[in-house]
């Protein structure tokens, strides 16, 4: 096998603590897997194993396979000598071990992440109807104003994701409900992280006493196991003898502890990242500067700066872009973000050679308004797609609605495209088909429900779809559910040509048919209503997992609203700044192990897109707002709604924590 010039120092390790950073496009994963692979050769692990950990589910058979690969094509044989986890399993390990080290019962359970976000929901609606309006209120500006009602709107509409990402915050930095109390009673009145104590406080007691944890408990248990029990710790100190990790610049402070706690005996730790990634602060637990104190300490760090990705206009670009951060910035103190790391072309390395466009690989271009700049993108696209039908092609841009705007417009052109974001098409598809055939079935004379029932369950492409559903509003519920309507599809013909197509007729009979079929079982349980809807309709399987956390989410309601009705529950269905239905479709639509194809234009927000490359790619919306370059302008993950002071609610509670 070759290695590069910056590689193989990084090959050479036999023990010890390495800080390995690293540029985008470097080989993290391939170096990680060769190098584990050579321990394993080697026989340096014995009598221990070597333990990978990774960050994402996604990257656990990535890492797998690839050193498996290596050791086969070795020819040595494979016998427990490896494992690869993410922190989470690992943990999990940890506390299935001794459980009541720390007070949890052995038959524990991880909460999965609907049921998580149903108990949030509620403690926060709890506390809502109990006092949640008079402890918020001197969080929004021009409270005594009218427009203080629409901004308590928007407010209880963000507000799950300030309270969930602030109590991971607590849990992280082993801040209990009950110390939180105690350094709440000499914090000053206006304090963000005791407006949400009570929230807190309740869905800790919740998830007790349905007898679960979550992952943050699952981190801070563990971590606790180990302290607590010497023989626990000793185990695993003995069992992994070489620790990597892939993705540091991720890692959170219970994670590196773990880590660094495990590798005290051998001392052998890798960790690998890059700081200039670090990206995923802004929304978990995660910092930076964890690894960065491990490149500071650690016996060997190894820079590997040299990338065959991209093309030397865009190399060249990136490193300008860290120069001017550190260097320029129009804001001192942001002069730090990004760590002095270049990256190098492969020029002059035998065997390994950088893409060289035909033309120049950067253009850019200007306009003023979103709608110049989505024409000019899609006829773009189109001619690219025209001169390089083998060549795949990513439009990344800020914001979810821009992903589903920016795929209608490209399949409305005949250009196939997969939308990665937490609201496209195919993730609310069927929560607003469930939707609007509750709301239809609540009220089963309406037929102003049943033409939004068929509009959404119809495909827009299919030929005389407007025609048939603006027609359908001059007939009786009971003589379209009789097919007493041949009148309303048929003898529709423009210049010799059927206006409504003979498949757009079949599908229209179709469901129909399951609809009749729904009014006779409209005397079901809910649960079992939309169970039912589920199975009459062709779904794939995590649209059919949707349906199943749907129908479980009702049951579970009406434990505590017995009269929940039908139109409540289309409402939330119908509502896509439902925090709950939200959350529960970014889980299960999660892209995982995605590879982009030429036949299919990606469309994605820039945060889906972190680990994904494609050979031409699209940046849209880089404008002032969305990637801020000065404190005096608006930004993105302020709340406009709330006082100057207030603005940022999360930054303002972890800043709150630190001094705890």
């Amino acid at each position: 096998m070759q290695f590069r010039e910056d590689q193989k120092p990084i090959m050479e390790y036999r023990g010890g603590t390495m800080a390995v950073p690293a540029v985008p496009g470097a080989g993290k994963t391939f170096i990680v897997a060769h190098l584990a692979a050579k321990i394993i050769e080697e026989k340096l692990h014995k009598p221990g194993k070597v333990l990978v950990v990774t960050y994402m589910n996604s990257a656990v058979n990535n890492f797998k396979s690839r050193i498996s690969s290596v050791l086969e094509n070795k020819g040595i044989a494979v016998n427990g000598d490896y494992e690869v986890m993410t922190i989470h399993s690992l943990a999990m390990k940890i506390l299935k071990e001794r459980p009541d080290v720390v007070g949890v019962n052995e038959e524990f359970q991880i909460i999965d992440d609907m049921k998580k976000i149903a108990f949030l929901n509620e403690c926060i609606e709890n506390w809502r109807r109990k006092n949640g309006e008079r402890i918020f209120r001197f969080l929004l500006s021009d409270s005594g104003n009218r427009k203080y009602n629409e901004k308590s709107e928007y407010y209880w509409r963000d507000f799950f994701n300030i309270a969930d990402s602030l109590i991971s915050e607590l849990k992280l930095n082993s801040i209990s409900p009950e110390l939180l109390l105690e350094k709440l009673e000499n914090v000053e009145e206006i304090s963000i992280v005791k407006s949400i104590f009570e929230v807190y406080d309740a869905y800790v007691k919740k998830i007790r006493m349905e007898g679960y944890i979550d992952y943050n408990d699952l981190l801070l248990l563990a971590y606790k196991a180990l302290l607590l029990d010497g023989k626990l710790r000793e185990k695993f100190k003995n069992k992994y003898s070489f620790i990597f990790e892939d993705e540091c610049q991720d890692s959170n402070l219970v994670q590196s502890n773990i880590l660094l706690l495990l590798s005290e005996n051998n001392n052998n730790l890798v960790r690998v990242g890059d700081l200039n990634q670090s990206i995923m602060g802004t929304f978990t637990s995660s910092d930076p500067k964890f690894f960065a104190n491990f490149c500071s300490q650690a016996e060997r760090k190894h820079i590997m700066n040299v990338a065959g990705r991209s093309s030397m206009e865009i190399i060249s670009l990136a490193n300008y872009l860290v120069s001017y951060v550190r260097t320029e910035h129009l804001e001192e103190k942001c002069r730090g973000a990004l760590e002095e790391q270049y990256i190098k072309m492969m020029a002059g390395m035998e065997g390994f050679k950088n893409p060289e466009p035909e033309d120049y690989g950067i253009y850019s271009y200007c306009y003023s308004s979103w709608d110049k700049v989505k024409e000019t993108t899609l006829k773009a696209v189109k001619n690219f797609k025209i001169k390089n039908p083998d060549k795949t092609i990513g439009i990344l841009v800020p914001y979810n609605n821009q992903v589903t705007e920016l795929a209608k417009e490209l399949r409305r052109i005949g250009i196939e495209c997969d939308e990665l974001s937490t609201t496209s098409e195919k993730r609310i598809k069927i929560t607003n088909i469930l939707g609007y055939m509750l709301r239809f079935l609540s009220e089963p004379d309406d037929i102003i429900r049943f033409k939004e029932l068929m509009n959404c369950l119809i495909d827009e492409n299919l030929p005389g779809k407007e025609l048939l559903i603006g027609r359908i509003t001059s007939y009786e519920i009971e003589d379209l559910l009789e097919n007493k309507i041949k009148d309303l599809y048929e003898n529709q013909f423009s210049n010799g040509e059927k206006l409504i197509s003979k498949e757009l007729i079949e599908l229209f009979k179709k469901y129909l048919d399951i609809m009749k079929e729904l009014l006779i079982h409209n005397e079901m349980s809910m649960g079992r209503l939309i169970l039912y809807i589920g199975n009459l309709l062709n779904l794939n399987i995590n649209d059919k997992a949707m349906v199943e956390t749907v129908a479980s989410y009702v049951q579970y309601e009406q434990k505590y609203k017995v009269d929940l009705t039908l139109e409540e529950v289309s409402q939330r269905l119908l509502d896509v700044k439902n925090s709950v239905f939200k959350q529960i479709a970014d889980v299960i639509y999660e892209i995982q192990g995605y590879e982009p194809t030429p036949e299919r234009v990606t469309i994605s927000t820039c945060h889906k897109s972190k680990g994904l490359e494609w050979d031409c790619v699209f940046l849209l919306s880089l404008t002032d707002y969305n990637f801020p370059s000065s404190l005096r302008v608006k930004i993105r993950s302020d709340h406009y709604y709330f006082k100057e002071e207030f603005k940022n609610p999360i930054a303002l509670g972890k800043a709150e924590m630190q001094k705890y």
